[in-house]
């Protein structure tokens, strides 16, 4: 055998040596260089570092208090995380000097399937005061438990009742800690790795006010909801974001930054190769009401079509490949003729299906209009019979997704296009109620150019970007999902987005890597607390006769613009016809035959590019022509046997193009006021002779208009405006809802409800009875009766997109949901003398106004009362809800006075 050398010896003499002070070397790092990034465990759904989230508000030098990080409710739940720890024992102001200046890094995981919790890292340093408090905590207030746990010690700081403020242990030079005992325990057994993973790290600078990591598997997470947008979306996003936010001059909203690698994401970058981006310049075409928008900003739209085109070709669909294989050679006009904007927005309705609009900017206006519908025609559209409104020429394509086949399925939800042109602009809505409801808010400057907050937000705190999209979460038929999976819910609470209302993120793709931008913030102003949910008196205009009817409120209330200052219309015993102005002027216009009974309404009657109003008098029909301080009404014949109480708006059809409106009959039939004879004519004629239960209830169907009418007699109407008269009703109508006995009868309407694709109706027995669109019964379901008995009534909001039962007794009226499960109680009522509204004002809000006797009382349907006292109010109410200021506006009249009130909600 043969023996080792000396020089073999001499060799592992000196490796071991240098290998033992290597190792004491690496062992120094860990101590003294280490930071937190390596001992956050590799399944944090994010990761914060900030040394701002638990500083106070301070004011600014002028005197404005600079909005906090910390005010966010992820960062707000990180922060009292610590606080929690080390704030128990010490007062405020020592644990703002031992924590304020520090680097403290949060990280999220998850503890259960429905349960996420934080953990948080201090650097301690010299902190003899925190530590000493942490490891020797007062014994009349404390108690310190501790045990060890895989050869670390893990604490629990408890009170004597022996509440939990946390489990942490010391590393190296960091406080670790966490609520949950269960990370504490995973955090010490990552510790022990070896050589642990570096994780993540942040670029430092003076500027940022906070930092956060985003994961793949978080941003999935976040954007998994009801609707396909929002996964769309995720595609433009990068795959893992890293935001820097910093200190910003908007004194309403934070800014995110964040430069990430292209990744998988170059399809998407393609888009916008050699694409100069730029902000969103449509200030003067955006509603007010829109609740999203997604904008792309191109400034070569023939290279962007080839992309797009190209990318929607290499899809599975086998749909949208044969539409791209049948317009191929048209598809090129339209993007030749596209210039450097297209924009979805999305706008606030109170129906169950949201109204969507696309603003195409054309370099050639007449050209991109025609090369758009070529390819309507190709694919199968008919010939359009045009329609006008408001001095705009509308067209309808039946082309399902035809906006989708040209743009990407971002733009998807249309299935059939209206089209019309605004300037340079195409204009494109998803329904005919879509378009002309947008129109009316484009004639009534209801735009972002007009409200001061949204017009900074578009010109200065918004940044040029290729892709922009602007959601406003607590509205409905956003973008983006609103509803949190239960484990956020559980972390965050009831108000998972607190203060902030506007969400938009911003992306500028180039060679490799995706700059973002995320802007957090609201343009709605707080509610000031000292007067939230006070009725205060705005304005009253006294009369010196007494008033005969409500008053009539024309425009927005909440309208600053001189152009367009809001009319308020009053009537007085002396039959005068009074205008009266937010300015408390009060001019006498005309006389009428008597009080108005009807809604009014706005319509293009006279086909001169503005709305003209009607209304229904006991006798007559009117229509009013408003000027800057004047209205010109002029009279109409109408039939006699009218009923005076409901006037309903009607968009025309290819069969009906020049009706305007409809009214019910006492027989039952139903007739409209045609535009072009001015004349009001009988069109739709039931079997059977007997009264409607108001409200009839017109339907969109797309190619064709449904005019929906339940009869005293429980027949249910249908009427489809196609043909010649006698119009058709489809087959199965009219249906017999009920066999029209004492137990049958009716008090109420029935209402068609488009997401349900269901009819329902109630009895006055309590019999709630759904059926399907061939007139099928679905279900009949016997509604709780109390012991005092009641009758039960279908109660339709204001704009027939939902409705509530009410049970009236004779001492009271109780509201129902839906489904009939008990809501609000109104008790010691005369319900003969009682007069109810039901409002959905948008944003969620929904109002049931109670009059009774001389008052007003508003509550929600949760049964809370708006407002610190009742309204005095001669006549039912008029109300309007301004979601940027948070302000109900809310019209009454009293014997000689009309009086203005608001109530600041939250």
């Amino acid at each position: 055998m043969k023996r080792p050398s000396w020089r073999s010896a001499i060799v592992v003499l000196a490796v071991v040596p240098l290998l033992l002070l290597g190792w004491l070397g690496y062992q120094h790092w860990l101590r003294t260089y280490r930071s937190a990034a390596a001992f956050v465990p590799a399944d944090a759904l994010l990761v914060i570092e900030s040394t701002d989230l638990l500083k106070t508000q301070t004011p600014a030098n002028t005197g404005v208090m600079v909005p906090s990080i910390g005010q966010l409710p992820l960062f707000a739940v990180a922060a009292n995380r610590v606080r929690q720890l080390v704030g128990a024992g010490l007062d405020s102001a020592t644990s703002v000097r031992l924590l304020q200046q520090k680097a403290i890094r949060y990280s999220l995981h998850p503890t259960s399937r429905n349960t996420y919790e934080f953990l948080f890292y201090v650097p301690i340093d010299r902190d003899e005061g925190l530590l000493s408090h942490l490891q020797r905590p007062d014994p009349q207030r404390f108690k310190l438990l501790s045990r060890q746990y895989n050869g670390r010690t893990i604490f629990n700081l408890r009170d004597l009742t022996n509440q939990s403020f946390g489990f942490y242990l010391f590393h190296q030079n960091y406080l670790i800690g966490s609520p949950s005992g269960l990370l504490a325990e995973q955090l010490a057994r990552h510790l022990d790795q070896l050589f642990p993973a570096p994780g993540v790290a942040f670029s430092p600078s003076p500027d940022n006010v906070a930092s956060v990591y985003l994961p793949a598997q978080t941003l999935d997470t976040m954007l998994v909801g009801p609707t396909s947008t929002a996964s769309l979306i995720r595609l433009f996003l990068p795959e893992t974001i890293t935001l820097q936010f910093r200190r910003s001059v908007s004194p309403t909203h934070w800014l995110g930054f964040s430069a990430d690698a292209v990744g998988n994401r170059q399809a998407v970058a393609v888009l916008f190769e050699s694409q100069t981006p730029h902000r969103i310049r449509q200030a003067a075409l955006l509603p007010t009401t829109l609740t999203s928008l997604c904008h792309l900003a191109l400034s070569d739209a023939p290279r962007f079509g080839e992309a797009v085109l190209a990318l929607m070709r290499g899809t599975g669909n086998v749909g949208l490949k044969n539409r791209l294989n049948q317009t191929g050679e048209l598809i090129p006009a339209f993007y030749t003729a596209l210039a450097g904007d297209v924009v979805l927005c999305r706008t606030e309705t109170s129906a169950e299906t949201a109204e969507q609009i696309i603003l195409v900017e054309a370099t050639d206006i007449n050209r991109l209009s025609q090369a758009f519908q070529r390819i309507a025609f190709r694919l199968g559209a008919a010939t359009p019979r045009p329609k006008t409104f408001l001095g705009h020429q509308l067209i309808a394509l039946t082309v399902n997704e035809l906006p989708a086949t040209l743009l990407s399925n971002l733009f998807a939800g249309f299935g059939e296009t209206w089209l019309t042109q605004h300037d340079n602009y195409l204009v494109l809505a998803n329904s005919e109620t879509a378009l002309q409801t947008y129109l009316t808010r484009l004639n009534s400057r209801a735009v972002w150019e007009t409200d001061a907050r949204l017009n900074q937000l578009l010109t200065q705190t918004l940044r040029p970007a290729h892709l922009t999209t602007f959601t406003k979460l607590d509205s409905p038929g956003t973008l983006l999902p609103t509803q949190q999976t239960t484990a956020w819910q559980t972390l965050l609470g009831a108000s998972p987005f607190g203060p902030v209302e506007n969400l938009a993120y911003q992306a500028t793709y180039g060679q490799g890597t995706i700059l973002s931008t995320v802007l957090l913030g609201r343009t709605n102003q707080q509610s000031d607390t000292t007067v939230l949910n006070k009725l205060l008196l705005r304005k009253r205009i006294p009369f010196n006769a007494s008033l005969i009817a409500s008053p009539v409120v024309i425009g927005r209330l909440a309208e600053t613009s001189v152009q367009r200052p809001p009319q308020i219309w009053a009537q007085n015993s002396a039959r005068q016809f009074v205008l009266l102005t937010t300015d408390k002027d009060k001019l006498v216009q005309d006389t009428t035959d008597g009080p108005i009974r009807s809604a009014v309404v706005g319509i293009d009657w006279r086909k001169n590019g503005k709305l003209q109003y009607l209304f229904l008098t006991d006798r007559s029909l009117y229509v009013a022509d408003l000027g800057e301080k004047t209205v010109r009404v002029e009279r109409i014949n109408r039939p006699p046997g009218l009923e005076s109480s409901l006037l309903v708006p009607y968009s025309g059809s290819s069969t009906l193009p020049d009706v305007v409106a409809l009214f019910a009959h006492k027989d039952g039939s139903i007739y409209g006021l045609d535009r072009a004879q001015k004349l009001v004519i009988r069109l739709f004629v039931p079997p059977t002779s007997a009264p409607l239960r108001l409200p009839f209830q017109v339907i969109n169907q797309g190619k064709t208009t449904a005019v929906l009418g339940l009869q005293a007699n429980g027949k249910l109407n249908q009427w489809l405006d196609r043909g010649k008269p006698p119009y058709p009703q489809p087959p199965g109508f009219p249906v017999l809802v009920a066999p029209p006995t004492d137990s049958a009868r009716f008090s109420g309407p029935a209402l068609w409800l488009p997401a349900t694709e269901q009819f329902v109706a109630v009895t006055t027995a309590g019999s709630l009875i759904h059926f399907d669109k061939k007139g099928m019964l679905i279900s009949r379901k016997q509604l709780y009766r109390p012991f005092r008995g009641g009758t039960f009534q279908l109660f339709p909001d204001t704009e027939q997109t939902g409705f509530v039962l009410l049970r009236t007794t004779d001492t009271g009226i109780a509201v129902l949901d839906a489904e009939g499960n008990r809501g609000v109680e109104l008790r010691n009522l005369k319900p003969a003398s009682t007069h109810l509204q039901y409002h959905r004002m948008g944003n969620g809000l929904e109002i049931l106004a109670v009059k009774s006797g001389l008052f007003t009382t508003l509550y929600t349907l949760a049964g809370k009362q708006i407002g610190d006292r009742a309204i005095p109010s001669l006549f039912p109410v008029t109300l309007q809800y301004d979601a940027q200021t948070g302000d109900l506006y809310i019209v009454s009249s009293v014997e000689k006075a009309v009086q203005l009130f608001t109530i600041r909600l939250q």
